[in-house]
């Protein structure tokens, strides 16, 4: 994959991702104008566990599917996705047999509440949502980003229609969300099934081939648990420590402050199939040249969050707010996510090294430093803090596990970043964030501030038109 190709690919992916996206984010007004903050926590205690739960299901097959299936030849990849979906199928069936049948003692573990019916819908989004993943990283893998996209549009819509029916016309309550959801996701396992079986051989499936895949993968799973761990850590504390209102409150400022990993997860999608191949060559100009500029966008986005979330957050419409009154405390949360996210994605460029030299469990060891570190400034900063004290501990380890990524990709790959242009970058974000603290109400400030930012980006060639039309032509 040429650099362009990169560039061509992530911004397709990232356009697509950040549609889907907004398309959920619209939901948000729905939800906190609908529902009061205790029932939103429990909607996002929910959508805590079900990714978490996704990892143990998947047990890391996806890196591995990946690693093995980009460079492949067509044959090899038959084989692949054979044993691969194989092997998750056969580890999804016990799992959604297991929550239907320990629903109800799930449901005060998952919730502190008896919904027993929001487990059993748990289980069946866990498992249709385990077997369409392959497919979907296939294409990633394939460079069909159109068809990623169209497939992830439809969720996104059908998740979104059905809500407005649920929600608003037929005036449902909030296991409508959850119900939505499953619809969404059986009608995509439902259309991936004939391209599942266009390349599954049962004369493929090999017990060698699945011992290989299952050596690299095994230990991404508890990279993704200690991942995930950070997910769930900060909102299942604060259910503890304080009650289901105040995590509703926080996660719908998560929500605005994760808008960053949109972006990070665009380029992403991208970024893994182009190291991949066998001709990536970390030691160019190009490598270094990517995490400058990849830096610098996710910078001016984290700036736009830290700027105008307040204005997003109070935009009304029809007299209605964008968020109901109720949720508006949770504006101080969202750039302490933003950064935090703008942290996962440097985390992500130095992810090369790790699978160019086969070292998995440094991954692991990256994600558990990360999950420790999140857990222990959890329990000391919601205390004293409440749920900005959890956006204070969820961006300050994720800033710690991408600085240990960081010199790991170097020890394994010695290559050289463009350290002056990091460190302007890091420079001017904390000049911003102590200029918006001073002058918080300054809508001019603020966009003298932003001026400041892209005219310093733009003098120091930390993004040029040259490096530009090298990347997306």
């Amino acid at each position: 994959m040429s650099i362009k190709l990169l560039g061509k690919q992530s911004l397709i992916y990232g356009f697509g991702h950040i549609i889907t996206r907004v398309v959920t984010f619209l939901l948000l007004p729905l939800y906190t104008n609908h529902f009061t903050p205790k029932e939103y926590g429990i909607v996002a205690l929910f959508y805590t566990f079900v990714p978490l739960i996704n990892i143990v299901v998947r047990y890391g097959m996806g890196a591995a599917f990946l690693k093995n299936y980009v460079p492949a030849e067509k044959k090899d990849r038959i084989v692949i996705m054979t044993n691969v979906t194989f092997s998750l199928f056969i580890s999804g069936v016990p799992f959604l047999i297991l929550f239907y049948l320990f629903r109800e003692s799930l449901s005060f573990i998952f919730f502190g509440v008896s919904n027993p019916s929001y487990v059993a819908i748990m289980g069946m989004i866990i498992f249709f949502d385990t077997i369409w993943s392959i497919p979907m990283l296939a294409l990633r893998a394939e460079n069909r980003p159109r068809l990623f996209i169209f497939l992830s549009f439809l969720n996104v819509g059908i998740t979104l229609i059905c809500n407005l029916v649920f929600i608003i016309a037929l005036k449902m309550n909030i296991g409508s969300i959850f119900v939505s959801n499953l619809i969404a996701s059986s009608t995509i396992f439902i259309l991936v099934l004939p391209f599942i079986y266009q390349r599954f051989e049962f004369s493929s499936l090999s017990i060698a081939k699945w011992k290989a895949l299952i050596s690299f993968a095994l230990p991404f799973l508890p990279a993704g648990l200690f991942a995930m761990a950070m997910e769930v850590a900060d909102r299942y504390i604060l259910k503890n420590l304080t009650n289901l209102e105040t995590v509703g409150i926080y996660n719908a400022g998560y929500k605005i402050g994760v808008l960053m990993l949109l972006v990070v997860n665009g380029f992403n999608m991208g970024w893994q199939p182009y190291f991949l191949e066998k001709n990536f060559n970390y030691q160019s100009k190009i490598y270094p040249r990517i995490n400058s500029i990849v830096l610098a966008i996710l910078g001016f986005i984290w700036l736009l969050l830290l700027f105008w979330a307040d204005d997003l957050m109070k935009t009304s419409l029809f007299g209605i707010t964008f968020f109901g009154a109720e949720f508006f405390e949770s504006l101080h949360i969202v750039p302490w996510i933003g950064l935090g996210y703008f942290f996962y994605g440097f985390y992500h460029l130095q992810t090369p090294g790790v699978f160019l030299k086969n070292r998995p469990r440094y991954a692991a060891w990256t994600r558990l430093f990360g999950a420790i570190s999140n857990i222990g400034l959890c329990f000391y900063f919601i205390p004293f803090y409440g749920a900005i004290g959890a956006a204070y501990a969820t961006c300050i380890s994720f800033g710690l596990m991408a600085s240990l990524m960081f010199f790991i990709n170097r020890y394994l790959i010695s290559v050289k970043l463009e350290l002056k242009n990091l460190s302007i970058i890091f420079l001017l974000l904390i000049f911003s964030y102590i200029g918006f603290s001073a002058y918080e109400d300054s809508s001019i400030i603020n966009i003298i501030m932003m001026f400041i930012y892209i005219a310093t980006i733009i003098h120091f060639k930390i993004i040029n038109m040259e490096s530009l039309n090298k990347i997306i032509s």
